[in-house]
This record gives structure tokens, sequence and C-alpha cells, in this order.
């Protein structure tokens, strides 16, 4: 595959396209699926029932992603979290720039991984062809840099966190760490271990926080398979999506992912209609179920990539 830069008319067709994050939009072009969308949003935007601690006390997560060259100002907490697309070219000057302001945080944990713009860290990108390995040279500083790999972070209370961390994205363009949509199990190959508590993608799973539709299918199956989920997953990459929300893999979450698929869309909307009323009735009890934060943390956003946003912060 060689390496093929945009051609002007594509950069100028980007200011042209439409807001897909609209409401309007989304209506337009599914109305099913934006019934869907806002039925499961009533229960997903809850607030998450945090288990307490031996001593009360909380880990406060930052999560940025997305932030292309941008230096967003950035609330204190124990870990800070990018979950790639820190450059725009994907230059090594950008992403050393970028190493340089996020190592001036004061969180004690920084951790990093790299997005489909991080073209300097893709050795097998064809644009790095003959060049030396940039993740073998490049001073992280006091970053924790992960790409398919883990690491297990402490505190001083006893607390373990250990943290998963993939830049791979389904293949969009000529940009770096991508895999074709139709492999099922590339997710399988990245192996994610069962004991991971904070998974950090640099897409998202299929219809969360995706517009509905942008995701991979791949990563959400992966995470049903999970004997144990996360109980935090970042990442970014779709810019329209950005928000927090909560899963917890039950048959109402099914019906909607079944919806957002295209898979007996009616019959599903009933389940789903019906969860919503007696979920509703119950105050949605989620006793003894697993759950999962899913935060999209783009820091940037609009038409044009205008918009500004602030980082999200989770406490676990």
């Amino acid at each position: 595959m060689a390496f093929r830069s945009r051609s002007n008319s594509d950069l100028n067709a980007l200011p042209q396209r439409p807001d897909q994050g609209g409401a309007w939009f989304r209506f337009r072009t599914s109305p099913t699926k934006f019934l869907a969308q806002y039925v499961y949003s009533q229960r997903s935007t809850a607030t998450l029932s945090t288990p307490e601690t031996t001593d009360g006390g909380r880990i406060s997560v930052v999560c940025i992603s997305d932030t292309h060259n941008t230096k967003p100002s950035l609330p204190d907490g124990d870990i800070l979290i990018h979950a790639g697309d820190l450059t725009q070219s994907g230059t090594r000057s950008e992403l050393e720039q970028q190493i340089d302001w996020l190592d001036a945080q004061p969180h004690r944990y920084k951790i990093v991984i790299a997005g489909n713009h991080e073209l300097c860290l893709d050795a097998n990108h064809p644009s790095n062809d003959g060049k030396e390995d940039t993740r073998l040279t490049l001073d992280w500083k006091s970053l924790i840099y992960l790409e398919n790999t883990s690491r297990t972070i402490r505190f001083a209370d006893s607390r373990v966190l250990r943290i998963f961390g993939s830049p791979h994205t389904p293949k969009h363009g000529n940009w770096a760490f991508q895999y074709p949509r139709a492999y099922a199990g590339v997710w399988d190959d990245m192996a994610v271990p069962e004991d991971t508590d904070v998974l950090i993608t640099h897409g998202p799973p299929k219809a969360h926080l995706d517009l509905g539709h942008l995701g991979c299918q791949s990563l959400r199956q992966t995470l049903w398979s999970m004997k144990r989920r996360p109980l935090l997953h970042v990442f970014g990459h779709i810019h329209g999506g950005y928000g927090k929300e909560i899963a917890r893999w039950d048959t109402f979450q099914r019906a909607y992912e079944a919806i957002m698929d295209e898979h007996w869309i009616w019959l599903n909307l009933i389940v789903l209609v019906y969860c919503w009323i007696l979920g509703i009735s119950t105050g949605w009890a989620a006793a003894g179920k697993q759950e999962t934060v899913m935060v999209n943390a783009a820091a940037v956003g609009g038409v044009r990539d205008e918009k500004r946003r602030e980082a999200i912060c989770v406490d676990l």
C-alpha cells in the first residue's frame, strides 16, 4: 500500500461536510436509530454507582483525546489519559511539543496512546519506509506510552489499576495504525487482558459515542466476550461523539446495539422501549451488574474542528 496524501479537492471538501453530530441531521438520516439513541441515552447518562473503597477515597481520572496540536487547560487529578491524535500532521516535532505540554502537567500518572494521526510512530506505515523507528529514540519524559501493551499502576491506599492501551482503528484513508474494518478477529490478536481495569483505545466500539455507526464492531464484541469488563473505557477519534455514558451489558444494551446494527430493528425497538419503561419503574436498579464508564474525550469538534471541549473527569 503506497502512502498517498489528500488531494486539494479532498481538503476543500472537508469544510463542506455536514455536522453529523447534529440532532436534526441524525433524525433525518434514520428516525428509528435516532429514537433508539434517545431512549438508550436516558439510562446511559445516569449517575455511575462507584464502589466504595476502604477509606472512602477515589481515584480521579482526567480524560483527553484528539488535541491535534492544541494544548487545552487540564484539571488536576491522579491520572491523566490521552487517547491519541496528539498531532495533526503526525511529525516528530509536533509530537515532541505535545509531549512537553503533557510532561508539564501535575498528574501523578500520565498515560498516552497514539492515534491515526501519529504517522511517525507507526513503524509499518509506508511513509516511514527506510526511516529510523521513532519509538526507539523518542523521549517520552514522564509519560507512559502504551502500544498494545499494559501497565499496572499503584496508589498509597493499596489500590491497583491495570491499564491497557491500543492505537488501532478501522481503516479510513492512509493514516497510521489501521486495520481492515472487515477483519473480525483484530481485537483477538490484540489480546486485551481479562484483568484490565482501564481500557484506552483510539477509536470507540460501534454504537457507543460514535455517532451511532462509525465505531468498531469487533472491539464491541471483544468487550462483550470479556468475563470481567473494564471499569473505564477511554477513546476519541470520532469528534462528534464527545461525551460520557455508562454501559451495563444487559438486554437493554443488546437491543440498542442490534438496532444500530440494523438487525431486527422493530423487534429490538419494542424490547428497548419495554426495558426502558421497566427501568423507569424500578429506578434502573443495577445492583450486582457490571458497569463500564465509556468516555469519548475528543478535545476538538465541529464541522471545521473549530470547537474546543474540556477534558472529561471520572472518579473510580
